[in-house]
């Protein structure tokens, strides 16, 4: 009998296990992790090297590693917004919600001293394709922890800061997809057609591709079944990265039992580090309770 520890838990109480798995042992992303690891044994306090093995944790699942890490990166680095970043990443996914806040706000007044710059992404086959910058990232999840611990007012002016450093349509969607959902649950119609307004017809998101097709819905230029249509047990992460869009535009629309019928399909999935995942656990929770 295998025991396995949860990497945490969901805001039900239930245990999360880890969510990859990578039944080859030369998996390009082991790969990186074992390369990882064996630079770090080399030169166990140099700061890179304990960033780099603290991200390639998180990316094969051991999120509470992840954070051991960046936390011990921390002690040598007091301050270091990179550490905090990172951290905050993962206090995310664990669903420590005013931990991640307060490291992603730390990160944030501290980063402004110095430019931006573009984070190498540590995603096996997708070095070439993510590009990302660190303030962009920052703002993200510190926008994403905000209206996960309930707080949209504080959530929406981290997404207007990812906007306005925005360097590609990417960035832009990032920012528009969860501004939108904000604004609109909040009644603020007018902020909500400003939003709608940096979606142009001709945006290249190879990594937001999900949240650009839910902005198209918003608009009126597609129809919900043509997002969701098909996803399922094998495009899990498609799935809940459009569930949770789609889910929206039924409560939108009045649809309450397909509004929480999506939710509840995003949640049958294995993929729990999602942050459509983690949206639509937040949702049925407030419902539930």
């Amino acid at each position: 009998m295998k025991i396995e520890t949860p990497e945490g838990f969901s805001l039900f109480g239930e245990p999360l296990y880890n969510p990859v798995s990578y039944p080859d042992p030369e998996h390009k992303q082991l790969v990186k992790f074992n390369k990882a690891f064996a630079e770090w044994e080399k030169d166990p306090d140099d700061r890179e090297k304990i960033l780099w093995l603290g991200r390639q944790h998180a990316y094969v699942g051991r999120y509470r590693d992840a954070i051991h890490i960046f936390t011990e990166g921390l002690k040598l680095f007091p301050d270091d917004p990179e550490f905090l970043r990172h951290r905050a990443h993962r206090f995310l996914s664990l669903r420590m919600f005013e931990y991640s806040i307060a490291d992603s706000e730390r990160a944030a007044d501290i980063m402004l001293k110095k430019p931006d710059f573009m984070e190498p992404s540590g995603l096996a086959g997708a070095e070439e394709t993510i590009e990302y910058t660190f303030y962009t990232n920052v703002y993200y999840h510190l926008g994403l922890a905000y209206m996960m611990k309930g707080d949209p007012i504080n959530a929406s002016k981290a997404f207007h800061d990812l906007l306005a450093i925005a360097v590609n349509d990417d960035h832009v969607i990032m920012s528009v997809y969860w501004n939108y959902i904000i604004l609109k649950r909040l009644g603020f119609e007018e902020e909500v057609k400003e939003v709608l307004s940096h979606v142009k017809s001709d945006m290249n998101c190879p990594v937001s591709g999900g949240y650009y097709e839910c902005m198209k819905m918003y608009k009126g230029e597609i129809e919900p079944e043509d997002i969701i249509s098909g996803k399922g047990d094998e495009d899990q992460l498609s799935l809940v990265t459009s569930g949770f869009g789609v889910a929206n535009e039924y409560r939108f629309r009045g649809e309450y039992d397909n509004y929480v019928g999506l939710l509840e399909k995003v949640l049958e999935t294995n993929a729990w580090s999602g942050f459509g995942y983690l949206s639509a656990e937040v949702d049925m929770k407030r419902i539930k309770s």
